[in-house]
């Protein structure tokens, strides 16, 4: 059992709390930013219904007639004139001039339309037990070639300070602070989010920045490339000595976490955010395509606060390109369209990027290598006089490694079975070739690309957008798939344009100075220093955060959300979010989103036109069926519409009688669960068809 957090620890943690939201950093902003979602749900006006009513629709039972009875026990009825006629096997009405063979045997028959029923529930049992077999093979893939992110994994600055000399060692948050008169830096403890930094990322981020002049870099290749859809694929890194290090660890994680997102492996981290997979299959189109996405940094800063701490500021962000295949292999297609599925599923990943990584570990860390390697490439570019014993270290932690366990790791799928079944003049024009599968894979990398950005002076710089990125993941299209990935170029790197490299003309030490952050830094002798603030923080995340505003106790429970949030696992090691309000206004903003959706997705359950099989684009896409019936050319979901359903007003005893003793006793006929862990139920109990919605906890 955990213990629980010191006095210290709580008294570090009320002034976190004191300093959430706050603007820090002299920004002011016209207004708070703010999410306006646009939806007001409209209220309905139901019938009031009188309890002799409701009671009477609770017992109400469907009784069979005897002669639907006896239709079930022979598949055989006589008409008016005596004449005996054929049954329907499905439905017991009679049949027409042409029917198919029912499963009662060669003698009985179905109609038309029930036989397309029941193919496709075939379809869709067959599907199931597919999927359950590949889930369990990927299961077992996983296991048994390391794949997964482990938090434990992350190293600790604290081992790092102590083998750097710092006495005492450090317990709380790592930064450095920036001597400008020697341009000299050393390694202070600070409780700023902000000014954090892992040693052992930025010991090996300038490992690779002082002798290969570039920031780390992994993608995965097919290990043969003639046979693309069959073959292993390679782990590669830039430089080949970061595999197996800590480096090498969260960049193949994260670039792998990517994959199988954009692929429909996991619940989306974001509500209502969809999968490239998703958006493929709701472009209902049969086009055959291939592509790449990989992390990129859109953004890189590096400011002074007012006790000379370095603080590292990066955006990080998903990119996305189209490819074609041309006589040289497969480039990109000089435009990726807007409406892409790739496209949608790299904005959203963007757009979301610090939500994200504030609830997947995986995504955290990555950014904070982000954030290390452009710190690495300020000390370097501004020639900053380093410690020897940082690249000693660094060069300790390299020949410690152990080679990389597994070089070589099966190849990524997915596949989601289709079927549709074409009913015209009364009979099945593609009985036997109704069913459709799609399989896509997915190669890539990661490159932080940090060359685009000049942070050799310390302040406040400017970036440039990137003009063009590695060549990232692939994914095949529907269909037989197009698995043609291409490795990175290693070629040329671009250069900055648009940007005044010489800064003599803008006073930016006073400005920066002025817009600084307050003191960051802590002596490595004081009591602040041997805090950890994130056992505290998640201690009081569950009950409540005391003297903090409801709104933000608010805003950290649906970021930290347990159905959608990792992070909280990572126990002692857990780093709080930045407090300064421009970071957490953006946070609030893309919550107050995320609030809209779950708001329309209750009005829209609610409306007595929801079908459980057509939920609709408001719900995940799973809960949509992948299994229809197109008939003379119209699509009719598998889902059947109901009919004569009446919306009815109950009173509070009613309700109350219901939730307490009729429904935990019922089995619903719907149960399911968005991303956020909110359930929707639907129950049949009598005439009554009683709906409800439970949010996580």
């Amino acid at each position: 059992k955990a213990s629980k957090p010191s006095e210290d620890e709580e008294e570090a943690l009320r002034e976190y709390v004191e300093k959430f939201g706050e603007v820090r950093d002299g920004t002011h902003f016209g207004y708070n930013r703010v999410a306006f979602p646009w939806f007001t749900p409209q209220k309905p006006h139901p019938e009031k219904a009188t309890d002799e009513a409701l009671y009477a629709a609770l017992e109400f039972k469907d009784k069979p007639t005897q002669k639907l009875q006896v239709r079930k026990q022979k598949l055989w009825d006589v008409d008016s004139d005596g004449e005996e006629i054929p049954l329907c096997g499905q439905c017991f009405l009679p049949v027409g001039e042409f029917s198919y063979h029912g499963k009662q045997g060669k003698d009985s028959c179905v109609h038309a339309e029930c036989m397309a029923q029941i193919v496709i529930q075939e379809a869709q049992e067959e599907e199931e037990e597919r999927a359950c077999k590949e889930d369990m093979k990927k299961l077992k893939s996983r296991k048994e070639y390391d794949i997964g992110w482990k938090m434990n994994s992350v190293p600790k600055s604290a081992a790092i300070a102590e083998k750097l000399g710092c006495k005492p060692v450090p317990q709380a948050l790592c930064c450095l602070v920036y001597d400008e008169a020697s341009s000299r830096v050393r390694i202070a403890a600070t409780q700023e989010p902000a000014a954090a930094v892992n040693l052992e990322y930025l010991l090996l981020a300038l490992k690779v920045r002082k002798h290969a002049c570039r920031e780390p870099l992994f993608s995965l290749d097919p290990v043969d490339p003639k046979n693309l859809e069959t073959t292993p694929q390679k782990k590669r890194y830039e430089p080949a000595w970061i595999a197996g290090t800590s480096v090498g660890d969260v960049m193949f994680q994260a670039d792998y976490f990517l994959k199988e997102l954009a692929l429909g492996e996991y619940k989306m981290p974001v509500l209502g955010m969809l999968s490239v997979f998703d958006w493929s299959e709701m472009e209902a189109s049969d086009r055959q395509w291939a592509g790449r996405e990989w992390f990129v940094v859109k953004k890189a800063e590096v400011h002074l606060a007012q006790d000379n701490t370095l603080i590292p500021h990066v955006k990080m962000g998903v990119e996305a390109r189209e490819q074609v295949v041309t006589k040289k292999g497969l480039e990109d297609a000089p435009v990726t369209g807007h409406n892409h599925p790739l496209k949608k599923f790299a904005e959203a990943f963007t757009r979301h990027f610090d939500v994200i990584a504030e609830r997947k570990s995986v995504v955290f860390h990555l950014r904070e290598l982000a954030k290390a390697s452009v710190l690495a490439k300020f000390l370097v570019d501004s020639k900053a006089r380093v410690d020897d014993s940082w690249y000693s270290l660094a060069d300790e932690i390299v020949a410690a490694t152990k080679p990389e366990a597994f070089p070589e790791i099966p190849q990524l799928w997915n596949m989601r079975g289709n079927t549709c079944i074409q009913l015209k003049g009364g009979r099945l024009m593609n009985l036997a070739t109704g069913g459709k599968s799609s399989l896509q894979a997915i190669y890539g990398g990661v490159e932080f690309g940090l060359d685009r950005f000049e942070l050799a002076q310390r302040h406040a710089l400017q970036t440039q957008q990137m003009q063009a990125g590695p060549q990232g993941m692939q994914i095949g299209g529907s269909g037989r798939p197009m698995f043609m990935p291409q490795r990175f170029q290693l070629g040329q790197r671009e250069t900055p344009q648009g940007v005044d490299l010489n800064l003599d003309k803008f006073g930016l030490s006073k400005v920066d100075r002025f817009r600084g952050l307050p003191a960051c830094s802590l002596s490595l002798d004081s009591k602040e220093a041997q805090i950890t603030l994130g056992k505290a923080f998640l201690k009081n995340l569950q009950e409540g955060m005391a003297g903090m505003k409801a709104e933000d106790v608010e805003l950290l429970k649906r970021l930290f959300n347990q159905t959608l949030a990792d992070r909280m696992e990572e126990g002692d090691a857990f780093t709080p979010p930045d407090p300064n309000m421009q970071y957490v206004s953006k946070i609030r903003a893309l919550l107050s989103e995320e609030k809209g959706t779950r708001e329309r997705r209750k009005s829209r359950f609610f409306d007595k036109n929801f079908l459980p099989g057509d939920a609709g684009p408001e719900f995940p896409r799973s809960w949509t069926s992948r299994f229809r019936v197109e008939r003379e050319g119209q699509k009719q979901m598998i889902a059947a519409g109901k009919y004569g359903l009446v919306e009815v007003q109950v009173d509070d005893s009613f309700q109350q009688t219901l939730l307490d003793e009729i429904l935990p006793a019922a089995a619903p006929e719907f149960n399911g669960t968005t991303e956020d862990g909110m359930v929707f139920r639907i129950y049949r109990i009598g005439s009554l068809e009683v709906r409800t919605t439970q949010e996580l906890g």
